[in-house]
C-alpha cells in the first residue's frame, strides 16, 4: 500500500474509554468519518480502488456507483479506531499518523468492560470472572492490560483526552482537537449526548440495526451505552480487586491523575 493511502489519524483507547463517543463526535460535529480499525480501512480503500477501476471503464453498476460516492465520502478522512498497542497498528500507518488518545479510570473501564462482555461479546459469561481476567490480561490479553495500554500510547500521542473531560466538558475537547487536527469549523448544535447515542440517535455503536426488533435494539443500546458517568467501580468493583487493580496499576493512575479515592487531578 502506499504510503499516502495509510492511515493518517488514529483514535486509539483501551476499551470503553470514550472512543465511540469521540466518534460520534467527529462525525457529527465535523462531518469526518472514521473507520472501526485498520483491517476495515483496508477493505473500505480496495473496494474504492476496484469501483474507481470501474467506473473508469464505464463497467460500474447503479449499485456500484452509490457504494463508490459513500466510500468516496467515507476515504476522505484516513481515520482509524483501535485498542491494539502501537506496535500492533502504527507500522502500518503513515509516518505522520496524528494520535488521539482517550484515557479512563482503569476501575471503570474494567467494571465496564466486564458487563459489556456479560451483557454483548458472551452473554452469560460471569461478570466477577471476566473482571478478573480483563484485571490480570494473561498474555498480553486485553490489548496489553490497561496499564500497557495507556503507558504505550501516552508516551506519543499527540493529544490525551480523558473520558471525564469528554463527557463534561465536550466543547473544550472539541477546541483542543482543533488545535491538533486540520478540521473545518465545528457545528455545536450537533454535539452528540449520551441519551441522544443511548436512543440510538448516532452512526457509531448504538445505531439502529435491521435484524432486531425495536425492543431487542433499545435493549442492544442501554447495554451499549451503560451509564457513560464515573466512579462506578466504588459499588461494583470488590474491595479485594480494587486492592489488587492499585497494586498493580498506582503508577500510572498517580500519572494520569487518578486518586485511590477516586478524585481526579488534570494539568
Amino acid at each position: 500500500m502506499a504510503e499516502a493511502e495509510r492511515p493518517r489519524i488514529v483514535l486509539a483507547s483501551f476499551p470503553r474509554s470514550g472512543n465511540t463517543f469521540l466518534r460520534n463526535i467527529l462525525l457529527d460535529v465535523f462531518g469526518m468519518y472514521s473507520w472501526n480499525n485498520i483491517v476495515v480501512y483496508n477493505k473500505g480503500l480496495k473496494d474504492y480502488k476496484n469501483l474507481s477501476h470501474a467506473k473508469k471503464f464505464r463497467t460500474i453498476t447503479a449499485p456500484g456507483e452509490r457504494k463508490l460516492q459513500k466510500l468516496t465520502d467515507q476515504m476522505a478522512f484516513p481515520v482509524v479506531k483501535t485498542h491494539e498497542l502501537p506496535k500492533n497498528i502504527l507500522p502500518l500507518c503513515n509516518p505522520q499518523t496524528k494520535i488521539i488518545y482517550l484515557v479512563r479510570d482503569g476501575r471503570d473501564a474494567l467494571v465496564s468492560m466486564a458487563h459489556h462482555r456479560k451483557d454483548i461479546i458472551e452473554p452469560g459469561s460471569d461478570y466477577i470472572d471476566n473482571l478478573k481476567e480483563a484485571l490480570w490480561a494473561p498474555m498480553g490479553s486485553y490489548f496489553g492490560g490497561w496499564g500497557a495500554n495507556v503507558r504505550e500510547w501516552t508516551k506519543i500521542a499527540d493529544l490525551v483526552i480523558h473520558f471525564d473531560e469528554l463527557v463534561n466538558d465536550t466543547e473544550k475537547v472539541i477546541e483542543r482537537l482543533r488545535e491538533v487536527l486540520d478540521l473545518p469549523e465545528p457545528d455545536m448544535q450537533k454535539i452528540p449526548t449520551f441519551d441522544s447515542q443511548r436512543k440510538g440517535g448516532s452512526h457509531f455503536g448504538g445505531k439502529k440495526r435491521k435484524k432486531l426488533s425495536q425492543e431487542e435494539q433499545d435493549a442492544f443500546n442501554q447495554q451499549f451505552f451503560r451509564s457513560g458517568k464515573s466512579g462506578g467501580w466504588k459499588e461494583e468493583m470488590p474491595e479485594d480487586i480494587q486492592e489488587k487493580f492499585w497494586d498493580k496499576y498506582s503508577d500510572i493512575m498517580i500519572k494520569m491523575g487518578y486518586s485511590r479515592d477516586g478524585s481526579i487531578k488534570q494539568d
